[in-house]
């Protein structure tokens, strides 16, 4: 489901998630879990590398090599990436993504370690960083993913200002291409536009970018160690990403230290299956008349990380069941999200503890032309985030748990 459909189907969508549901078009990164949808994305990030890196010099004929020199500057690598601006970006997937992967660990508690070691860059303004690993059934690796992140805290700073997302794929080797996702450009007229690329030599390998400023990028290269691609979103700028380049460069990727047992394992499942998760920390919405339509709990390591629920009343239980309530008249839903580690721009958005939150500070996050809001709050050391359309519903809901 698309992030633009799954606020409207919640009823609660903020300016904040509003923005980033816009942006989904332009950057993969968002979602309502931490690794709730990252198989999904990882798949997309992987094929874009594949896609790119398939692009040859010979591709583009009459366009020249660059020789890169150390007065290379970081729009030399885009030289000549203009002549597609009139470019409409179009992607779709299939629903049924087939990953070329057996399984993935998440070494993102690891970030320090890996900037202390010289695995990765430090990057302070960068607070959100993700590393993900995917494996081949023999448990070799098949690529590595470094994310970092930056978003406009929630009603202080414009998207434009501070949005980014970088991302550093690496690999053996080329890998296959996934030919279940597709990725496409069409000019005005429907006609797909060949992506406009520039090829740079340096130090006898040839580096390949595509994209320009305010659009998706790409640097894609291979040499001894392996393949890898930078990304950087609409947002990023070119120099950023070639000092990534830059670092990689210097740090080739070792890739022995990413072994399969030593990353953290992240698994789903449901309250069904695992009714004791959380036990005490998700109300009793049945006594208030909610029928629960869906939820996920995320595990690591086999214990409960997070869990997000969607809960509907006020509608014939069929009718959640079937999905088809939305135009009931007075449906009210509570979405409740409990975060074991929250997102770095979640924290400051807490109201406190639960047991010192007031009908107040609850009804004042409200918005009352939209009746519509979120509020996020503390429990005894979990974070809970909650989307609701109902705050009196909400308050009573969260006076039974106090």
């Amino acid at each position: 489901m698309k992030n633009e459909r799954l606020y409207a189907a919640i009823g609660a969508a903020d300016d904040e998630l509003l923005i980033r549901a816009d942006k989904a078009g332009k950057s993969n990164t968002f979602s309502w879990v931490k690794y709730g949808c990252l198989a999904a994305c990882l798949c997309l990030v992987v094929f874009g590398a594949v896609f790119a890196f398939r692009h040859d010099a010979t591709d583009a004929p009459g366009r020249p090599v660059l020789q890169w020199s150390e007065r290379f500057s970081a729009a030399d690598y885009f030289r000549y990436n203009n002549d597609s601006d009139e470019g409409v970006s179009s992607s779709a997937s299939f629903t049924d993504i087939a990953m070329p992967y057996a399984e993935f660990r998440s070494f993102s508690d690891d970030r320090e370690q890996l900037e202390a070691d010289g695995v990765i860059p430090v990057m302070a303004e960068h607070p959100m960083f993700d590393c993900t690993v995917n494996y081949n059934d023999d448990g070799s690796i098949y690529s590595v993913v470094f994310s970092w992140y930056k978003r406009p805290v929630l009603g202080k700073e414009r998207v434009d200002d501070v949005y980014s997302d970088l991302i550093i794929t690496a690999g053996y080797q080329e890998v296959e291409q996934i030919t279940d996702c597709i990725y496409i450009e069409v000019d005005e007229n429907g006609n797909i536009v060949k992506p406009a690329i520039t090829v740079t030599e340096r130090d006898g390998f040839q580096i390949v970018a595509e994209g320009n400023e305010g659009r998706e990028k790409t640097i894609t290269f291979q040499n001894e160690s392996g393949w890898y691609q930078i990304s950087g979103s609409w947002n990023d700028s070119y120099e950023p990403m070639v000092l990534l380049l830059d670092w990689i460069w210097e740090h080739p990727l070792d890739f022995t230290r990413f072994r399969i047992d030593a990353g953290d394992r992240f698994t789903w499942s449901s309250l069904d299956q695992m009714p004791e998760a959380f036990s005490g920390y998700v109300p009793d919405f049945a006594s208030f008349g909610f029928v629960r339509s869906s939820d996920a709990l995320t595990l690591k390591n086999g214990l409960p990380y997070a869990y997000e629920g969607q809960y509907i009343a006020h509608v014939p239980e069929e009718l959640v069941k079937e999905g088809s309530y939305y135009g009931v008249d007075g449906w009210t839903i509570i979405h409740w999200c409990i975060m074991t580690n929250p997102e770095y721009y979640y924290i400051p958005e807490s109201l406190g503890e639960l047991a010192e939150l007031t009908e107040q500070d609850v009804l004042s996050q409200f918005d009352s032309s939209r009746n519509q809001s979120s509020i996020s709050f503390t429990w005894d050391g979990l974070f809970i985030r909650v989307y609701s359309n109902t705050a009196q519903e909400l308050w009573a809901v969260l006076q039974s748990v106090k």
